[in-house]
């Protein structure tokens, strides 16, 4: 049902309720005539939060907030909630707030997960609900009776006043009674009404009211609100006839309405007396349980087992006690078959109150339950295929890294004996090329793993502009040298310092550079330009390559995805950098997008960072350290033959003294006897594990610094290598700058401590997570 439809349904009911949607603010969705009437904007209640349409006074401070800890009393308990409060009204003309008193009724409407959707909401006069058992009394009187208050809004209209005066039932509440009686204003009615009113005597009168062809009999009397009216209708006993049998027809016509549309819905419907025993059923419930009619008949004799007929018969016997709606769930087979349900009983009371009967609805959820069975099934299965897709990767990256290594250190021996300018040394700067490219392959897998896992962290510092381009540039200058491409920056003339992690920025700008130079034809030309706007650095990368089409951009930062331009370029890649510069600049607060204007025509990357001032100084890129001779003692451990042998060897070359061991226990009995003043250890050993090497020499109190050169880089490793007692964890396979700058800064700190065995604090050491 539309909501102007069930706010039409509403408009009839007599007394003051309201459906009010179970979110902040609670919405009306619908809303009876009277308690519209008594709202600051009677024609425009639809969607309005409720306590604005009725404002606290401020002489009644926190009664808002009392009505609504009901709410959510009965949002959080999931059952009916009954208190009195007082809850003044400000007057329509006046604006003037009156004090009243109310007793209300707050009752859950749950959605198909259990969860509250509505509140039903019921407010009744407390001076009225004190006075029930007289108003039942004149309920049954043959005289028409109505209150008026000082406002002239009708209050309680008896079932013969609405007949009389040829009202619906409910529909004089709130309406004031010149508007709703057009031409009693200036006629004897006003006269004696307001004598009444102001005199506070009681008047009698007879008098016409043309506007319904009838005398009346009326006598007036003073009340605490206003007035009391009693009045009889001495001319239309006939017509008083007829209008009981036009309020029976409509009734009658009614009822008819209400059983097609429970007739109609797929749920059942039922409703059972105090006795347990049935009194209605819709046409699908009467067809699941075989029969035709089903008024008197227990739930035994309706084909239910014993077991199942003593917990219904339980559940309503609680209803009934309880006075609060009870849910379950429960499997049936009928004629349809074994089925499960989830059903609801509901007490239904009469006007004094009282439980009269129980009613419930049920909902075959066997379907439903199947497809989220399917989903949660299928959801497992997509969490375990992400997690085995993580330990894959992490696995692959580690096993890639260990023939890595080697290569990496033979090229670094072979450079030493190659003649710059010579056909082996354009053979040697390819390989290395290429070696690089693989390095930074496994290092983007090894970045999809811990992205996805939410392991990335940032060490966040100053650091100027220019230094992270200059390294982005550097890192992706193979790339653009082997594309023959021209490289132009235009960058601002004074320093610009940003907050941020230096490796991270660096990274994104490479990969935006490596990809502009990947999807450039040989001879292309890139634009590296920067700016400060609007409180942000804003970088971008021109590239004059292939294009894209506008509806292939928002799928290149999806991971493996390198969108349809992979058709223009014989450049492969596995579609992870751009996932991981946009990841990365996200997680600096910044942004990254792309823009093109077709294929061939170039494309151009736009990475936004905030501008967090430049009152910091910037830490710097490199040091004092001369690092191109090492005079150091270094142990090296590693149960690969080729990556252990070719490191040492590189290491040689950079002057050190270097015992090589192929495991575990050696490294100990060796460390007894050089006394290195470095020792590197491989993790993955056989029996002794580097973890063990590191823990035997931290228990013995050794304090030689500790280098753990391993493939496993997720953050969780290194944490477990410093816990070992290392001091430094890198990554296979390792630049021999790198780790011969690391090298050298450890023999520069012996140097100057003038202790042997001293070492820098893990707290300082930079965590090599991206080599080469």
């Amino acid at each position: 049902m539309a909501p102007h439809d069930l706010l039409r349904a509403f408009d009839a009911l007599p007394g003051h309720l309201a459906v009010l949607r179970a979110v902040p603010g609670f919405p009306v969705v619908a809303m009876s005539r009277t308690l519209q009437a008594m709202s600051t904007a009677p024609a425009q209640v639809l969607g309005r939060p409720l306590f604005e349409l009725f404002p606290e006074a401020p002489q009644a401070p926190g009664s808002a907030a009392i009505l609504q800890a009901a709410f959510e009393h009965v949002i959080r308990t999931r059952r009916p909630e009954r208190h009195e409060q007082r809850f003044d009204l400000a007057d329509p003309a006046s604006g003037r707030f009156e004090e009243r008193y109310w007793s209300m009724v707050n009752t859950p409407i749950l959605d198909d997960a259990g969860a509250v959707e509505y509140i039903l909401h019921q407010a009744e006069d407390a001076a009225t609900e004190r006075r029930h058992g007289s108003m039942a009394i004149l309920d049954a009187m043959t005289e028409g009776v109505f209150t008026l208050d000082r406002q002239w809004r009708f209050g309680y209209v008896n079932p013969e006043a609405h007949r009389i005066l040829r009202a619906e039932p409910g529909s004089l509440a709130g309406a004031v009674i010149w508007k709703r009686f057009p031409g009693s204003g200036n006629s004897a009615f006003s006269e004696h009404y307001r004598q009444t009113m102001h005199g506070r005597v009681a008047t009698r009168f007879t008098a016409f009211y043309p506007g319904l062809e009838g005398w009346y009999e009326v006598t007036v009397y003073p009340a605490p609100e206003g007035i009391s009216v009693y009045f009889r209708d001495v001319t239309a006993r006939v017509l008083a006839e007829q209008d009981r049998e036009r309020l029976a027809a409509e009734s009658k016509h009614q009822r008819r309405i209400y059983e097609t549309a429970l007739d109609n819905t797929p749920d059942f419907v039922y409703v059972f007396g105090t006795d347990h025993r049935a009194i209605y059923a819709n046409q699908a419930l009467l067809r699941v349980w075989g029969v035709d009619d089903v008024r008197g008949k227990t739930w035994l004799d309706l084909g239910y087992e014993p077991w199942h007929a003593d917990m219904h018969d339980r559940e309503l016997a609680e209803v009934i006690a309880t006075r609060a709606p009870i849910r379950g769930e429960i499997p049936f087979t009928g004629t349809n078959g074994r089925r499960i349900y989830d059903y609801i009983f509901a007490p239904v009371f009469d006007a004094a109150g009282d439980i009269v009967a129980v009613a419930g609805t049920t909902r075959d959820i066997t379907e439903r339950q199947a497809a989220e069975r399917i989903i949660r099934e299928h959801a497992q299965r997509l969490a375990e295929a992400d997690r085995a897709k993580d330990d894959f990767l992490a696995t692959l990256s580690h096993e890639l890294r260990n023939p890595l290594a080697p290569i990496r250190y033979g090229l670094e021996i072979l450079r030493a004996s190659t003649e710059p300018g010579g056909q082996q040394a354009r053979i040697h700067s390819m390989m290395e090329r290429q070696v690089d490219h693989l390095v930074r392959l496994v290092d983007d897998l090894m970045e999809v793993s811990r992205i996805t896992r939410g392991k990335v962290s940032l060490q966040v510092e100053p650091v100027t502009l220019a230094d992270v381009v200059d390294s982005a540039v550097e890192a992706s200058r193979p790339a653009i040298e082997a594309g023959q491409h021209g490289l132009t920056l235009d960058l601002p003339a004074t320093p610009v310092v940003v907050h941020g992690d230096r490796v991270r920025l660096a990274q994104i700008l490479g990969n935006l550079l490596n990809n502009a130079a990947r999807y450039s034809a040989p001879g292309g030309h890139v634009v590296l330009r920067a700016r400060v706007a609007d409180g942000a650095v804003i970088l971008s990368v021109e590239d004059s390559g292939v294009g894209m089409e506008a509806e292939e951009i928002p799928r290149l930062f999806e991971m493996f995805s390198r969108g349809e331009r992979t058709r223009a370029s014989h450049q492969g890649g596995l579609g992870i950098g751009l996932a991981l510069a946009r990841r990365l600049a996200v997680l600096h607060g910044g942004s990254l997008d792309a823009v093109s204007d077709g294929p061939g025509k170039g494309s151009t990357f736009t990475l936004r960072l905030p501008l967090h001032g430049t009152d910091a100084a910037p830490s710097s890129w490199s040091d004092d350290i001369d690092t191109t001779r090492l005079l150091l003692r270094v142990l090296v451990a590693d149960d690969e033959a080729d990556v252990g042998g070719s490191l040492a060897e590189a290491l040689r070359l950079s002057g050190a003294e270097v015992h090589l061991v192929d495991n575990g226990s050696d490294a100990l009995r060796e460390f007894d006897r050089i006394e290195p003043d470095v020792a590197i250890l491989d993790i993955g050993m056989p029996h002794v594990t580097g973890y063990d090497v590191a823990r035997t020499l931290r228990e013995r109190g050794v304090r030689t610094p500790l280098i753990a050169l391993t493939g496993w880089g997720q953050a969780e490793d290194r944490e477990r290598a410093f816990a070992a007692g290392f001091d430094h964890h890198l990554v296979k396979p390792v630049a021999m700058p790198m780790l011969v700058d690391l090298l050298a800064s450890i023999e520069h700190a012996t140097r100057a401590t003038g202790v042997a065995q001293a070492a820098p604090e893990p707290a300082a050491t930079l965590v090599h997570d991206t080599p080469g």
